[in-house]
């Protein structure tokens, strides 16, 4: 679902107390490809493991494509002071809904990025009057990820029973839990 304004023209960078989330660049595939392709960090995701930065290449077309119909908007996690890709953070919008998630290399696990980023996110999502619900999952046994979403302030709402395909672990859908932050200012 296409947006209108604000939708059609979120931060193409947002500035953090340690981080920068930006726009990708073509310039990105190597590192995303770096992080994209362990099996550690991809192990929850709800894609198949890329395989080749040509991969990566096309998911960065097809990113600047989300985010020209305002639909999916994608950022690359940094540090300021090397401008590399190190993990990235999406969000998508749906009517007056949001949805996001996130994924780093592992070389920056338990340092709070996943928190940092993802709280900017969640501020960014709640500064539209017009967004009340945001949301992300996450898998059962993905005890880090639940611990980011409770972090920033959403509460897990249930479990999802056989709901998402892993692919990187099974073929078979598993369990998720459902996280959800609502504007409190009804």
């Amino acid at each position: 679902m296409r947006h209108e304004p604000p939708f059609a023209q979120p931060p193409e960078v947002i500035d953090l107390q340690r981080l920068r989330l930006r726009r990708p660049r073509a310039s990105d595939a190597t590192a995303i490809f770096e992080f994209a392709s362990d099996p550690e960090v991809a192990r929850y995701a709800d894609w198949p493991i890329n395989s080749n930065v040509e991969s990566v290449i096309r998911l960065l077309r097809d990113r600047e494509s989300s985010w020209a119909a305002g639909s999916e908007f994608y950022w690359v996690i940094t540090l300021p002071s090397d401008d590399r890709a190190m993990g990235a953070i999406a969000c998508s919008l749906s009517g007056h809904a949001a949805e996001f998630g996130f994924l780093l290399n592992s070389r920056f696990w338990r340092k709070g990025y996943a928190t940092e980023a993802s709280g900017a996110i969640v501020e960014w999502v709640f500064s539209f009057p017009s967004l009340w619900p945001l949301a992300a999952t996450c898998d059962t046994e993905n005890v880090a990820s639940a611990r980011v979403l409770e972090k920033v302030g959403l509460t897990r709402e249930g479990t999802m029973r056989r709901a998402i395909v892993r692919p990187n672990i099974s073929s078979e859908p598993r369990d998720a839990f459902l996280y959800s932050r609502v504007r409190d200012d009804a």
